[in-house]
């Protein structure tokens, strides 16, 4: 990805353009892989979820207790 965001910005962008962005989708995260690919990259990162339905109250209360017993 950032190799065609810096293409993009030296060989596309014209004066006064603003940086370009770059936006990755995928179905699972995996924070290692994350981790070595944005190794020494100092552009902002950020990084969400997204699903395209609302969990019912189960499956946000199971969600919920995953994240609060995972050690940081």
């Amino acid at each position: 990805m950032n190799m065609y965001l810096g293409y993009f910005e030296n060989e596309e962008n014209t004066e006064g353009d603003n940086p370009p962005v770059g936006i990755v989708l995928a179905r699972e995260k995996d924070e290692l892989l994350v981790q070595y690919a944005m190794h020494n990259i100092s552009s902002q990162l950020f990084v969400s979820k997204y699903q395209l339905y609302l969990p019912n109250r189960e499956e946000l209360q199971t969600l919920i207790l995953k994240q609060l017993n995972t050690p940081k």
